[in-house]
Formats: structure tokens, C-alpha cells, sequence
């Protein structure tokens, strides 16, 4: 996490030191065409991403992961479809006793691109010993692995005669894993005045990355990225 302390392992630990990605607020000094609520200026709203799990979960510490922008894409592209071999009941046809949440595609995609950016971190001698400040957008691309699966937690077996088992981390496969995708926030006394969906809040899973790294410093370390997601929207019936 952002503004972690030297020395607390985050730094090697990317797989699970890493939950959620901040900036800093030089970059972040952007203002606002307009007021926030009832005269104040709270500045410009940023989307983010986020993993969601089921209702009944009743331990959620440390399985969120949070993909902060840092600017708002400028084209969000969002698809509708019927699939006549992939159809899901609607939930006031079924059964009170089927209580199972259809974890399929609904006919939907969408499509977005971000930007990353860390020349403050990389350049601020006191930040060189924070997460941002050693690995530059890394630590925003990992924070994005992380919440599409392909960060996975590992144990094995001691090599050195040691009966205890090792854990770390590899780079593995990208997961079907849930999230929410949230765009905007509407005003206090109008965000239950529409759905979520015509409120640019999406639900689904990650399908497609694309990563680009425009810029590096003299260790190779990414500076500058950008970042081309596409998402297969599910029902969000059932879940948080």
C-alpha cells in the first residue's frame, strides 16, 4: 500500500504486500469544473476497480484488492448482447429454495483505457524507499495482477532439509475473478434514483490486459504506462 514505511517486507512481497494503489497528491491536484456537494470542492472523482465476493463471505479481511485510476478514461466502450445458448432465469422465476448465484456472462462487454503514471514517486528522494518509488507503475500493474488472479500465492516443500513448507509467490495464469468496475458517483440525493448499471457501475470479470510501457529509468524500471482492460459483464444478482 501507498505510504507504507521502510522496512514492513511490502516491497518484497508484490503478490500480497500490495492491496491497493495511491498516488501522490502532486499528481492528483486536479481541479474540479464544478462544486462538490452543497458548496464544497472535494476535487475530481476517480473510478476504480475492485474484486467483490459473495454476501454470505464472512471473512473479507485482506481479499480485496482496489486498481485506483489515476485519470478517468477518456472513451469507456459498453456492449449488449442476447445469447440464445447461455440464457440465465431471471431471478423473480425462480424458486425461493434456489438461492445459487448464476456465475455466467450476461451478454455484456466492456472496454476501457488507463494511464499510469509515476514520475513524482520515481523522482522524490524521500519516496525511493516506498513501493512506487522502487518499482514505478509496476506497483500498479501488480496491484491489477493481483486482482485478476495472476499473482498466485505458493507453498512448497523446503529444499534445504527443513520439514516446514516455503511460501511465495508466482506469476501464473489470469482467473475469472469478479469485480466491480465503478466509473462515477452521483450526487447524495440522487444515487438511488437509477440502477447501477446506468450509473457506469459494472459488474463482472477481466478477460483481456493489455500493458505498454512508454517510459523507464536508467534501471529499466517502467515510469509510464498504459493499460488496455476489456471486461465480460455477469448478472450481478447475489453479490455486494
Amino acid at each position: 500500500m501507498a505510504g507504507k514505511k521502510k522496512n514492513e517486507g511490502a516491497v518484497n512481497l508484490p503478490g500480497k504486500g500490495i492491496w491497493e494503489n495511491n498516488f501522490d497528491p502532486r499528481i492528483q491536484s486536479i481541479p474540479s469544473y464544478l462544486p462538490g456537494e452543497k458548496g464544497s470542492n472535494f476535487g475530481l472523482k476517480r473510478g476504480y476497480m475492485v474484486t467483490a465476493f459473495p454476501k454470505s463471505s464472512t471473512s473479507k479481511t485482506n481479499r480485496f484488492y482496489m486498481l485506483n485510476f489515476l485519470y478517468n478514461p477518456s472513451a469507456v466502450s459498453v456492449n449488449h448482447s442476447t445469447d440464445a445458448a447461455n440464457q440465465v432465469m431471471p431471478p423473480y422465476t425462480r424458486s425461493d429454495l434456489d438461492t445459487g448465484v448464476p456465475l455466467v456472462a450476461a451478454g455484456g462487454t466492456l472496454s476501457f483505457a488507463l494511464l499510469f503514471d509515476r514520475t513524482y514517486e520515481m523522482s522524490d528522494p524521500t519516496k525511493f524507499d516506498t513501493i512506487e518509488g522502487t518499482y514505478g507503475v509496476m506497483a500498479d500493474v501488480h496491484v491489477l495482477y493481483n486482482l485478476v488472479g495472476i499473482n498466485t500465492p505458493q507453498e512448497a516443500q523446503a529444499t534445504d532439509g527443513d520439514d516446514k513448507a516455503t511460501s511465495g509467490n508466482v506469476l501464473g495464469i489470469m482467473q475469472m475473478s469478479p469485480v466491480w468496475c465503478r466509473f462515477g458517483q452521483a450526487r447524495s440525493s440522487f444515487k438511488d434514483q437509477l440502477p447501477s448499471l446506468s450509473r457506469m457501475e459494472y459488474f463482472g470479470y477481466v478477460n483481456n490486459i493489455g500493458i505498454t510501457y512508454t517510459h523507464f529509468s536508467q534501471r529499466m524500471t517502467p515510469v509510464r504506462c498504459a493499460v488496455d482492460i476489456s471486461m465480460t459483464l455477469m448478472s450481478s444478482y447475489g453479490w455486494v
